[in-house]
């Protein structure tokens, strides 16, 4: 499966120094840390929890392709720098 990490939208949190991560399939399932990654870590116990609720095969894949994204996106060297989304 090949993943992109450009997938994983971050924003810093309006009210706080804390990030707010979400995956481009799934703006509704966000997480927040206090940097990028940490928020993107929590975001992939997230979806892996919508894991649960997914009905189809279909809905599974995209979900399963979703934690992967955003796993090669924990998996960088770097904090990635917020978005304007």
């Amino acid at each position: 499966m090949k993943t992109e990490s450009s997938r994983v939208i971050v924003a810093q949190s309006a009210n706080s120094s804390s990030f707010l991560v979400h995956h481009r399939d799934f703006p509704e399932i966000r997480a927040e840390g206090a940097a990028p990654r940490e928020a993107a870590s929590n975001l992939v116990n997230k979806l892996a929890c919508a894991l649960d609720s997914a009905l189809t095969d279909w809905r599974r894949e995209t979900v399963d392709h979703a934690i992967a994204d955003v796993k090669a996106f924990v998996e960088q060297k770097e904090d990635v720098p917020a978005r304007d989304h």
